[in-house]
């Protein structure tokens, strides 16, 4: 059976879908914020909460971190994960920042 221009078209299309799903699941994951990047620096960020400086930041309570925060964006087990905050930046789950927010609930 010859194949038509049609099945031709559709074939294509089909690979090519296919090769433009495969080429989006291959972008490089979030990196780890650093504390020094500019965003961090203003948002007071620290990678472990006991290390906040409670007088630059009084509202920093003992026991808060980024995985009781609103904008955590991972399970409360992860590690690391992104944040509403940290556009393509991960953080740590025992972090802290000035925009903490606690989880209702």
């Amino acid at each position: 059976m010859p194949s038509t221009p049609r099945r031709v078209f559709m074939l294509k299309v089909v690979s090519g879908t296919a090769a433009i799903a495969a080429a989006g699941s291959l972008q490089a994951a979030p990196k780890k914020v650093e504390e020094n990047e500019p965003k961090a620096v203003s948002l007071g960020y620290k990678h472990d909460s006991a290390q906040v400086d409670t007088k630059k930041f009084p509202k920093h309570v003992a026991g808060q971190k980024c995985t009781g925060c609103m904008a955590w964006l991972g399970k409360p087990s992860d590690a690391w994960a992104e944040c509403d905050l940290m556009v393509d930046r991960l953080v740590s789950g025992t972090g802290w920042c000035s925009s903490f927010v606690k989880v209702k609930g």
